[in-house]
């Protein structure tokens, strides 16, 4: 048994992109200054607010099984015809 407790790892992250109407940009980086939070914060912890109280989508992802994205795929965005993937 260890003297002191296992350093917890943090989750591996992915950087994703995304384009937001003006006033939602604002509104998202104001609601992070409420929280004293970072926008990254409020952008997870809001989609998965969203995944755990929408039941269809809960039932949607019991029946489909999931497929891992091709190598250099961004997650929400289908590979163009003829990319290579990256590094």
């Amino acid at each position: 048994m260890p003297f002191i407790p296992r350093q917890v790892k943090p989750p591996a992250r992915q950087a994703i992109t995304c384009r937001l109407p003006e006033e939602t940009a604002t509104l998202l980086k104001r609601y992070a200054d409420f929280l004293d939070s970072t926008q990254e914060y409020v952008v997870n912890e809001t989609l998965l607010v969203a995944f755990r109280r929408d039941r269809e989508f809960q039932e949607w992802l019991a029946a489909s099984p999931a497929v891992p994205p091709q190598a250099g795929q961004e997650l929400g965005r289908p590979a163009r015809q003829g990319e290579r993937p990256r590094p």
